[in-house]
């Protein structure tokens, strides 16, 4: 039987907003007994008239999955099914029936649309008792009518462990890990016991798969027009930036507009945990996946591979997220011998960064001073009527002798553009003098 919620919208909610993607229309709905706004997902009118035929084509596939993956003799992840089955050439399963009968085969019917949805940002499951809830796009908070069978649950991170090398158990009860497909690209994190109470937990951040552009940025109010062209330079000028905020506060979301700044030709390395910035860049790019180990037990720690940097001769890196002492050393180290990167950090803002790693992490303020010219962009969210809003509230910059200067302050003023300036900033005092030096710089 296909799953009844996406056969037929349940319940008499009030339509905010409907829209099709892929196979599926989507629903946002206001329940004003719950006082919930609902997002509800159904199967579009082609592959409702098939529904009957399902069954059929549910053998089918599965028939051809076995030989296909019999004959690879390896693990196939969900990104080589997809474009498998995309390129079938079976009678009466067509583009708009090959998806839906893909996930019923694999069990994740009822998530895979989730999955998909590009407007949705992050996807919660409290407990296998619990229903999905997410947060959208446009709408916010949404509560869905979703409960996954302990089935379906186990289909989804049984496939996230396999894609990610990792055994998930009560030695390891935390696993982080990307999934990413040509239909989406997400990060899960799945919590079992003992380390949780109830039996599960997760939390699924999705990636676009088409980058915000600055312009979108400004647009959305996440960021004044000054503040995008001063980063814009910074990047094309290929200084460090350390992006700085709590979680989903938009620190990779922005960190994947500024790649896209430096010049084409330019070397770009990635070295990251877990998957989180795009590929989508026009240029010359290497990507290092690491895998995602909280005791640093793996033998490619970020760290070992911050240090070998060194030797394949990147102009910038991309270090991902830092979030452990040993990051940090290794990205200060690098730092330091003149490799400029761009990296997230948890953190308040940039002065408490700095505390951190020196009372907590014993990292001594003479490297921190070896990394300048370094800028810092701090970032901040609030919810505003049900919807999470991602702000730059400050630009600051490190000093030669160590300290903290701001030099855009959205706090101070909310409804001008702040204007940044030669006089102000000491990264373009710094660009200008070279400029003077070489007469190749990218300087605007």
């Amino acid at each position: 039987m296909v799953s009844f919620d996406l056969v037929k919208n349940q319940g008499s909610s009030s339509l905010i907003d409907s829209y099709d993607f892929l196979c599926y229309k989507a629903t946002i709905k206001y329940n004003k007994s719950t006082m919930n706004t609902e997002y509800h997902v159904i199967y579009n009118e082609k592959v409702m008239n098939e529904l009957k035929n399902f069954n059929t084509h549910e053998i089918i596939l599965k028939d051809v999955l076995k030989e296909f993956i019999f004959d690879k003799q390896d693990f196939v992840s969900l990104d080589d099914l997809i474009f498998h089955v995309t390129n079938l050439k079976l009678p009466n399963l067509t583009q708009d029936l090959v998806i839906p009968v893909l996930f019923r085969v694999l069990n994740l019917e009822r998530i895979g649309p989730l999955l998909i949805d590009d407007r949705i940002d992050e996807i919660y499951l409290d407990s296998s008792q619990s229903p999905l809830y997410l947060d959208h796009a446009q709408h916010g908070r949404c509560s869905t009518l979703i409960r996954l069978r302990k089935t379906e649950i186990d289909s989804l991170v049984n496939r996230v462990a396999l894609e990610n090398d990792f055994i998930l158990n009560r030695e390891s009860p935390t696993l982080k890990g990307d999934f990413v497909t040509s239909l989406f690209h997400t990060r899960i994190t799945v919590d079992i016991p003992p380390l949780l109470l109830d039996d599960i937990h997760l939390d699924i951040r999705k990636f676009h798969h088409q980058n915000f552009r600055l312009s979108d940025l400004i647009r959305f109010g996440s960021i004044t027009e000054s503040q995008g062209v001063f980063l814009r330079t910074i990047m094309r000028n290929l200084l460090s930036l350390s992006i700085i905020g709590p979680p989903n506060s938009g620190k990779t979301t922005l960190q994947n507009t500024l790649l896209e700044f430096i010049p084409s030709h330019f070397r770009i390395l990635s070295v990251e945990d877990v998957l989180e910035t795009s590929n989508l860049r026009k240029g010359n790019q290497v990507r290092f996946r690491l895998g995602y180990d909280p005791n640093e037990r793996n033998v490619y720690t970020k760290a070992m591979e911050i240090q070998k940097l060194l030797h394949r001769s990147p102009d910038y890196v991309n270090l991902g997220e830092l979030s452990t002492k040993n990051n940090f050393i290794a990205f200060l180290n690098v730092l330091s011998v003149g490799i400029p990167s761009i990296q997230t950090i948890h953190g308040k803002d940039s002065r408490f960064l700095l505390l951190r790693l020196q009372d907590i992490y014993k990292i001594p303020i003479s490297l921190l001073k070896t990394s300048f010219p370094h800028i810092f962009v701090e970032m901040d969210t609030i919810w505003e009527k049900n919807v999470r809003k991602r702000f730059v509230i400050k630009i600051a910059e490190l000093t030669s002798d160590g300290s903290i200067i701001t030099i855009s302050d959205r706090d101070n003023d909310c409804l001008e553009d702040l204007k940044i300036d030669k006089q102000t900033s000491l990264s373009l005092k710094y660009l200008e003098k070279r400029k003077r030096r070489f007469s190749n710089t990218y300087v605007v």
